[in-house]
């Protein structure tokens, strides 16, 4: 009797204990998905800024620059005009994105943000908007993942804050100037959503896809769009050109009487004949600015052009105002996503009256920075920038006033459902551009050969540091579980790190070509893989 008595005490503890458990498990795991740090570090600031009270010309089409799209401003600087996270107490927020990696974000007038989150789960883009402490308010489907593209991912607020997102075959635009917050996560009506655009400059609404799009600089109406259509390689051996890509023009005109809230009229479509497209538009007062890569008459792809083409409203015609022919070994490096750039063109402006246009190409055994001159498309200078043979830039640009800073992405794999378990391949540079010195028009001012990088970097011009993703193979745990994963602040005038805040180690943490953004309150943003993360000013 006593025994049973014993017996039934101890599988009584065990109910208990289980029930108490199970509780304190499931805090556990809410606990996971939600991280708040406080930081205290070195202040950052430059030791000697080259770049504050500079601003950028704007787009009227556009949000206002520093909060408008992928690479911050129509001119792609990958730059703001702020200072960025720079107090010597810093709050870290890391928050779980049910909806994916959100690679690209945006920050409306009343600091909320917006990015365009992809699922590893259902392959599927979903913008989404947010608030400042990470929590999501809306969430709306917005197109299927299209493998070797981020056709899908890219979208930029309009002068009325609202977003205009690429979705595949059509483009659409949501209310995101002031999201109301509710209970639970809701879906935003888009405010128009346009024809099947593909149909329109292709004749077959399969086989073509719009990369991304962005408005043209001189229309007052704001109704006229640049329509990037990619065209789409196979890469496998021996190579196959599935799909030309396109550069089009088209009028979306706002109707509320129309099934869909507008009306889509193509005015103008260029095809690339044997040219695909895997990077977005810089666009200026008078042009816009794309890269592609290309096949030669053999069929071989090693060609790839830099485009500057200007809309004519007189003839409603696309015209080529000049192409650039840049170096492609013809060689698919880690890293990179496809055989060319890797880089959307970066547009430059200086006080002599210089316009410049910058990319990295694929030329081997190094690749090389190219700026060219806006005007006519000559070369201004060519500088071979990291290792022989471990040189590839998947980032974009940084490019301000005749400096340009680029990053080494060589060696950096996604592969979904695995961590990268050997390092990138490092590096970062910055280069001075001398228009007017024909001997002499670029100089390297500093190497970085020590960071790994992951994504594209933004400089804050007010405070002259470069907010980077970036990470460290520095432990023997690096090879099962994949690198640990920070957000560093760099000093622009000589390349040295300030500090570095965790963010956490393997595929989870990881965070790929992307960018760092920021709130109206200079707050900075990041997503990595399965998170949101903030980092914000003045602790207390």
């Amino acid at each position: 009797m006593k025994t049973e008595i014993i017996k039934i005490q101890f599988w009584m503890a065990v109910v208990v204990m289980i029930i108490i458990f199970i509780p304190f498990s499931l805090l556990a795991q809410q606990g996971e998905l939600r991280t708040e740090e406080i930081y205290s570090v070195l202040p950052a600031r430059s030791l000697n800024n080259l770049y504050q009270g500079i601003t950028l010309p704007q787009n009227p089409g556009l949000a206002i620059n520093n909060w408008s799209s992928a690479h911050q401003d129509s001119y792609c600087s990958e730059s703001v005009g702020l200072s960025g996270p720079v107090s010597s107490r810093l709050k870290y927020i890391k928050q779980h994105n049910p909806y994916g990696f959100t690679p690209i974000m945006a920050c409306n007038s009343v600091n909320q943000m917006i990015g365009v989150s992809l699922s590893r789960l259902d392959r599927v883009f979903r913008l989404i908007v947010f608030d400042e402490d990470l929590h999501i308010l809306t969430s709306n489907k917005t197109a299927n993942y299209i493998p070797g593209l981020f056709g899908g991912g890219y979208f930029y607020l309009n002068n009325e804050d609202n977003a205009v997102v690429g979705r595949v075959n059509k483009i659409a635009c949501y209310p995101t100037a002031n999201v109301e917050a509710k209970s639970e996560v809701y879906e935003l009506s888009p405010i128009w959503t346009s024809q099947d655009i593909i149909e329109m400059v292709t004749g077959s609404s399969t086989g073509n896809s719009i990369y991304s799009t962005m408005p043209v600089w001189d229309d007052e109406n704001h109704n006229l769009y640049w329509c990037l259509i990619s065209g789409s390689y196979d890469p496998t051996p021996p190579g196959k050109l599935k799909s030309h890509a396109y550069i089009a023009v088209i009028k979306i005109v706002p109707d509320r009487g129309k099934a869909d809230g507008c009306t889509t009229t193509l005015i103008d479509a260029m095809p690339l004949i044997n040219q695909w497209n895997n990077n977005t538009l810089a666009v200026d007062e008078k042009n816009a600015y794309f890269v592609t890569n290309g096949l030669n008459p053999d069929g071989v792809c090693n060609e790839g052009y830099l485009y500057s083409v200007a809309f004519d409203e007189q003839t409603g015609k696309i015209v080529v105002k000049w192409k650039y022919s840049y170096e492609n070994s013809g060689i698919l490096n880690p890293g990179m996503g496809n055989i060319g750039s890797g880089t959307t063109p970066t547009l430059m402006d200086d006080s002599k009256g210089n316009k410049l246009v910058s990319i990295g190409d694929n030329a081997y055994p190094r690749m090389n920075v190219i700026v060219v001159n806006c005007e006519d498309g000559s070369l201004v200078s060519q500088t071979p920038v990291f290792s022989e043979m471990r040189s590839a830039d998947e980032a974009s640009l940084i490019g301000v006033n005749n400096r340009i800073a680029a990053e080494n992405n060589f060696g950096h794999i996604w592969v979904p459902g695995s961590s990268q378990n050997v390092e990138n391949e490092p590096g970062m540079t910055m280069i001075q551009i001398y228009p007017s010195n024909t001997s002499n028009p670029a100089e390297t001012i500093w190497e970085d050969k020590k960071t790994c990088f992951f994504g594209m970097s933004m400089l804050c011009r007010e405070s002259g540091i470069i907010f980077a993703y970036t990470g460290d193979w520095y432990d023997d745990i690096s090879v099962t579980e994949g690198a640990l994963h920070y957000v560093s602040a760099i000093d622009s005038w000589n390349g040295r790190t300030i500090w570095r805040i965790p963010v956490g180690r393997g595929e989870p943490n990881t965070h790929h070509y992307g960018g760092l953004y920021f709130d109206r309150k200079g707050d900075l943003y990041v997503g990595a893989m399965d998170y949101l993360v903030s980092i914000k000013n003045n602790a207390k």
